[in-house]
């Protein structure tokens, strides 16, 4: 478990990093990706406390892996639909192509949380 504790350490500061970057630097972090209007930083801002929350879960997992193995579920789920949802808008050219580019590093997490999920599936003391 030494293993999977560093990685969802790291995929907690992941999340946490980015998510603060978008939450207090919001009307920066719009500007960056095309975003204009008054409600641009509360979309930026509000997408980046989302993010800082799936951090806090990995990092609860992190602490005890099987026991909270559910977040991991939740968090392959919304990491795989952000990988279509800016699928989807790339090829709409919506977005720019660094920030699609960005949102495949959630395929990656996505899988490898598969991984995971596939090899604690029948371990001990795992939530189903």
């Amino acid at each position: 478990m030494l293993y999977w504790r560093l990685f969802f350490c790291v995929a907690a500061l992941n999340n946490l990093v980015i998510g603060a970057i978008m939450l207090f630097s919001a009307d920066q972090a719009a500007a960056q990706i095309g975003l204009t209007g008054a409600s641009a930083s509360y979309f930026v801002g509000f997408g980046g406390l989302m993010i800082a929350i799936f951090g806090v879960a990995y990092a609860l997992v992190a602490h005890r892996p099987l026991p909270n193995r559910n977040f991991v579920a939740i968090g392959a789920l919304g990491k795989a639909c952000t990988v279509v949802f800016s699928s989807w808008h790339a090829a709409q050219h919506h977005i720019p192509q660094n920030i699609y580019l960005l949102s495949m590093g959630d395929l990656v997490f996505a899988l490898i949380f598969a991984i995971f999920l596939q090899q604690t599936r029948n371990a001990p003391n795992a939530t189903p």
